[in-house]
């Protein structure tokens, strides 16, 4: 289990959290749910980073220290995921353990003799394993791809590729026809200006988006052809189920635009459907492609309900914990208390079966694939603090729904309020 601390970055100014295989997270507007969300993703592709400037040398032939190119591209992808240094605090600190021996941790510093409005910069500190290794790497010149990559897996116990799904998904949707276009002539300084994990989203749309040209089956059918292993079609039937509860249609890539097949000869074009499918739609390409080529992720998750009906809510909740037992690790923000429910469900079926004698009766009600074990957790941001919100005496270890759903309270209170009104002047006129 990882361990991240963050001080003084955005809204949040105290926060330790350990990253589990599913890991909620949830609070108000503008509390710093976003903020979390991107330390976490920046902190798990570190190892990518590693990867790509070794790579680089050594396709370049390049000698010299690591350390210092390593330190250039972290600097460099801090600014695009958190801005300007100006707006920070000064004792800034970004800390990830990914086990007992290894770590990163990231301070702002201003540079010495220099004026307030002067630039300051982000600097690295690595656990002394990381150092070694990077170390090692200005010897090393023969040292397969391969193997390198096995041993960056290996360095930060983490084999799993982090794939960050941001907010808004519904405007990248709407630009669908233009995203080619745009991408082609942006250069490069015009790309760092787009928030760096929307502009992964967008690549990876680009990437895997001409796959869907005969829709699902299709999909399959290529994954057949390049891969021996066997695909678990039991999983991908329920994937599909979900997906299509949800999208009612099937999503296709056809003559160079998007569209969601109402039946064979039928169909609207992406751009024109609800927002809710349009929130949705690439979701559930990215996760169908992840299970079907069995790639395994941390999936990063931003407000999964965004413009859905609550039955929806639950739909992808169940979809999510599918993956999650594919070896997969969710990482989800919310604000929703549908999606708490749902998520509660799956972890009391899960408690619930492993009581003698009730395994079968439970999973009758809701399917073992959908079970979230114990590996969870969940946690509240407010006032730029982090607290934990599992309830530990409830059986089970549920999640306080209660932290979300204030409004209710609130609705319901002012109800009382006026019905008493009502009562106390002698009932209805």
């Amino acid at each position: 289990m990882a361990k991240m601390e963050i001080h003084n970055l955005g809204p949040i100014t105290k926060c330790t959290m350990e990253i589990d295989n599913f890991t909620v997270l949830t609070g108000i507007q503008a509390s710093g749910k976003s903020t979390v969300a991107k330390s976490v993703y920046f902190c798990r592709t570190i190892k990518d980073d590693i990867y790509g400037v070794i790579l680089k040398r050594a396709l370049l032939k390049n000698g010299g220290e690591v350390i210092p190119d390593v330190t250039s591209t972290l600097r460099n992808k801090f600014l695009q995921l958190f801005g300007t240094y100006k707006g920070m605090f000064p004792n800034m600190k970004l800390r990830y353990e990914y086990a007992n021996d290894t770590y990163m941790e990231a301070t702002l510093k201003l540079q010495d003799g220099a004026e307030y409005l002067s630039p300051s910069f982000v600097e690295f500190k690595f656990s002394q394993n990381i150092i070694d290794f990077l170390e090692e790497q200005e010897e090393e010149k023969n040292t397969a791809v391969s193997d390198m990559k096995n041993r960056i897996t290996e360095l930060f116990h983490d084999a799993q590729e982090c794939i960050f799904i941001p907010a808004g998904r519904s405007l990248i949707t709407l630009l669908t026809s233009q995203l080619n276009y745009l991408f082609a002539t942006m250069d490069d300084e015009q790309k760092r200006s787009i928030d760096f994990c929307t502009q992964k989203y967008i690549e990876r749309i680009l990437k895997i988006r001409p796959l869907f040209t005969e829709g699902t089956d299709g999909l399959i059918a290529q994954r057949k052809d390049i891969l021996d292993e066997e695909i678990d079609m039991l999983v991908i039937k329920e994937m599909l189920r979900l997906i299509e509860k949800v999208l009612r249609g099937e999503y296709k890539y056809s003559d160079n635009e998007e569209r969601l097949y109402l039946d064979e000869n039928h169909f609207i074009k992406i751009n024109y459907t609800s927002s809710g499918q349009q929130e949705t739609v690439w979701i559930f390409n990215i996760l169908l492609h992840l299970v079907l080529y069995n790639r395994k992720a941390f999936i990063i998750l931003e407000e999964p309900e965004a413009h859905l009906y609550p039955q929806a809510q639950k739909d992808v909740v169940e979809l999510l914990a599918l993956i999650y037992n594919q070896s997969n690790s969710i990482f989800l923000t919310t604000h929703s208390p549908y999606i708490l429910g749902a998520l509660n469900n799956l972890i009391y079926a899960n408690y619930l079966a492993q009581k003698p004698g009730l395994k079968h009766q439970v999973c009758d009600v809701i399917s073992e694939r959908y079970h979230v074990k114990n590996d969870y957790n969940a946690y509240y941001l407010q006032d730029g603090k982090m607290r934990s919100c599992i309830e530990p005496e409830a059986e089970g270890g549920l999640i306080v729904n209660e932290v979300i759903d204030g409004a209710s309270v609130e609705i319901n209170e002012l109800y009382e309020k006026l019905f008493n009104m009502e009562y106390q002047r002698g009932g209805s006129l």
